[in-house]
């Protein structure tokens, strides 16, 4: 895995009967190429994954292969809460061409080291592909350590990498330090992203580029010509509105979908327990800040 930049975690835009609006993604997709991501991740919390039918999330994997660009990498979250669901789903991916997959830890029941390893062990002799771990602690309850990720990459060949959504700065330097010249490290939290690639992490896996791919594209190359001053000032911008959209929902994918649909982004219709009345004061204070982000990279 050597892919740079900007991952999206891509929200899954869904029909009003819940299945995928097929149009939606395409275009979706095209966005994201368009304005320099460098990557998809597919079904993750954004893409809310863990929640959806196994067929939904196989149709999400077929109909990317189909409309993503060669040069675009694409990464499936294939997490669940049943262990059969991972190893159908990884199966089939291996049967579409896919070579590697992000699995989050087991979730609900807390395992211990030894099981974590199992658990990923398991996974790879029966799918045969490559993993990322996503190690997201708030929707575990739990956290994968830099020791954790050691222990079972250790045991298991086919773990290449980790996504690291601990919000813990110090956590990812040392990732990126102990494993980030044999392990892809990556990034998640998008109030972290200006640290991701400061501490060296090659990717940031992230949501709000649902909203504004050019503004984390921007962060990105910034860090990378060394002008810092620029990357912070968009990463503030971007977290005062992460702020506002942690008002409007608890889940923030949600509140990103009525933004998008301010920009004429199509961005479907959520699962049916996701459905929010938002506060439109709200939604329109947010949207004047996205105009000033987007207005402000253009210099």
């Amino acid at each position: 895995m050597r892919v740079e930049g900007i991952i999206t975690a891509l929200v899954t835009p869904l029909n009003s009967d819940g299945d995928l609006c097929v149009e939606c993604l395409k275009e979706l997709i095209e966005f994201q190429y368009r304005n320099g991501v460098s990557g998809l991740y597919l079904t993750g919390t954004y893409g809310e994954g863990v929640v959806l039918p196994a067929s939904v999330r196989l149709k999400v994997f077929e109909k990317a292969l189909e409309s993503a660009p060669s040069s675009m990498y694409l990464l499936p979250h294939i997490g669940s809460s049943a262990l059969d669901v991972i190893v159908d789903l990884g199966k089939k991916l291996r049967d579409m061409g896919y070579k590697e997959v992000s699995v989050v830890g087991p979730i609900y029941h807390k395992p211990s080291r030894k099981g974590l390893a199992e658990f990923y062990s398991y996974i790879s002799s029966k799918t045969e592909l490559n993993i990322l771990i996503y190690n997201n602690t708030g929707r575990q309850g739990y956290n994968i350590t830099p020791d954790d990720f050691q222990f079972i990459v250790d045991r298991v060949k086919n773990v290449v990498g980790i996504k690291d959504t601990s919000r813990d700065v110090d956590q990812l330097l040392e990732l990126v330090k102990r494993f980030g010249d044999r392990y892809f490290i990556a990034g998640g939290g998008d109030s972290f992203m200006f640290y991701t690639f400061i501490v060296g992490a090659p990717a940031h896996i992230c949501g709000i580029s649902n909203l504004v791919p050019e503004a984390a594209v921007a962060l990105y190359k910034a860090v990378k010509e060394g002008s810092y001053r620029r990357a912070l000032e968009i990463q503030f911008k971007l977290n005062q509105l992460r702020k506002i959209l942690s008002k409007l929902t608890p889940e923030t994918q949600e509140a990103l979908r009525e933004l998008m649909k301010r920009r004429n982004i199509r961005s479907g219709y959520p699962p049916r327990h996701l459905v929010y009345d938002l506060d439109q004061k709200l939604v329109d204070e947010a949207y004047k800040l996205v105009v000033e982000i987007l207005e402000a990279i253009k210099i």
